[in-house]
């Protein structure tokens, strides 16, 4: 998590845990026991939503991140990524900011090519 998300996370946070000791100042405990249940209700689902999105931010087994440009001619075959058979390599595979590929008459890859 970046260091301004997880500000805004605690921010966020001391906010809710603010509104909630007014709201028990403010009503009876009743109504209070009442906004805290939907409150923690409303959290859990958020917990539960941030945890199955943060699929997207987990380490992947093999980053090709600013790999350049690259260029092919006359059949070279030029990899600044990740290649390899696809039955042997497994796990998560992340391409960020790759460069340009220009192939003329030849195989150029900048991201991942699985065969």
């Amino acid at each position: 998590m970046n260091n301004w998300k997880r500000y805004a996370v605690i921010a966020g946070s001391v906010l809710v845990i603010a509104a909630m000791v007014v709201v028990w100042f403010t009503v009876d405990l009743n109504a209070a026991g009442q906004v805290a249940s939907i409150i923690a209700a409303c959290a859990a689902v958020i917990a539960l939503a941030r945890e199955l999105s943060q699929r997207d931010g987990q380490p992947a087994d093999a980053v090709a991140l600013q790999t350049g440009t690259a260029s092919a001619r006359s059949g070279a075959d030029v990899n600044s990524g990740i290649t390899g058979p696809a039955d042997s390599l497994h796990g998560e595979f992340r391409v960020e900011r790759t460069g340009d590929a220009y192939g003329d008459g030849g195989n150029v890859n900048t991201g991942i090519r699985l065969s």
